[in-house]
């Protein structure tokens, strides 16, 4: 893994084709994202070598052990190489001038900060950087927590769809048992939360390339539901979705977005707390698993992972 200036070494350590497509009324598009230029900045890697970035730095997780056991997960598949562009942790730092993370250098982008808690935000001229690069054709894939940040940022929030905000923010989605997608208007329901996580039983909404060959139902080890994930939705695809225990009701887990030519996927997965060396949640095989796939749909390339022989089923978890 190469070592970036102001970034640090690692160690190595998707029935019937449904697409749940989700727009938002006229009245919500008032923020488009930036026109893409007439030559993409994006190319996609050759097969075996898709490049990534992983940007991470601050977050109320633990985002250097979440690093850590993301790029051991993708560089032991050996499809991808791994580099990590670590934001300065503070607003006062003196490193944010120095700090230019070059998006249009590889095909996929892991974003893992969270300005929660009164953390940073990129500066405005890193927020341009990465909505051109996703817009003429660069993937973003959103880990966990990355979804709860940058409110403030009208693009970020096209680009996640759904984030973790506050009940008059934006739409949320939930999911009838019969497949049906359902919109809840800002002032509905409640604010963004989870309760305590669980081996949730996941249910397939689609058969995106992502998921082609998963069963229709598997266990998810040690997960966060997020209740009322909320933003403009628009131009968003349910992958799959999850029921709530304190609402009953289903919300999505994993979901992608459609901004410019790029892609962008969404999900729950993910989560390392302080103090965690290696979680469930982590070592779920489902969650490898679509990792790998979701970072090959994203960089253009087949998704052609195999889904193990051990994949969970929806009667017991599966923990590699």
């Amino acid at each position: 893994m190469k070592k970036l200036s102001f970034h640090y070494n690692r160690i190595l350590i998707p029935f019937c084709c449904l697409f749940f497509v989700i727009e938002s009324p006229a009245e919500q598009q008032n923020v488009e994202a930036p026109k893409p230029t007439s030559k993409p900045l994006h190319k996609p890697a050759g097969k075996g070598s898709i490049r990534v970035l992983i940007v991470d730095g601050f977050n109320n997780h633990h985002w250097q052990q979440t690093t850590r056991l993301t790029t051991t997960i993708l560089e032991s598949s050996g499809l991808f190489t791994v580099d990590v562009s670590t934001a300065p942790s503070t607003t006062v730092s003196s490193d944010w001038p120095s700090w230019q993370p070059a998006f249009a250098k590889y095909d996929v982008v892991i974003q893992s900060c969270n300005s929660y808690g009164n953390r940073p935000t990129w500066p405005a001229a890193i927020q341009r950087d990465l909505e051109s690069y996703v817009a003429n054709g660069g993937g973003l894939y959103i880990l966990h927590s990355a979804n709860n940040a940058f409110p403030e940022w009208p693009d970020y929030n096209l680009m996640i769809g759904l984030g973790w905000r506050d009940k008059t923010f934006g739409h949320a989605i939930t999911v009838d048992d019969d497949g049906t997608v359902k919109r809840i208007p800002p002032g509905e329901g409640g604010d963004t939360g989870h309760g305590k996580r669980i081996n949730a039983l996941m249910t397939r909404a689609s058969d995106h390339p992502i998921h082609q060959g998963l069963p229709k139902q598997w266990l998810a080890a040690d997960l966060e539901i997020y209740r009322y994930a909320r933003g403009p939705a628009k131009n968003l695809t349910v992958l799959s979705y999850a029921e709530e225990p304190e609402t009953g009701l289903n919300f999505p887990i994993e979901w992608t977005v459609n901004y410019g030519k790029g892609k962008v996927y969404n999900s729950t997965f993910g989560h390392v707390w302080k103090g965690d060396t290696n979680p469930p949640g982590m070592r779920c095989l489902a969650f490898q698993t679509l990792m790998i796939r979701s970072l090959q749909w994203l960089s253009g390339n087949e998704v052609s992972w195999p889904i193990p022989d051990k994949f969970p089923t929806k009667e017991a978890i599966s923990l590699k």
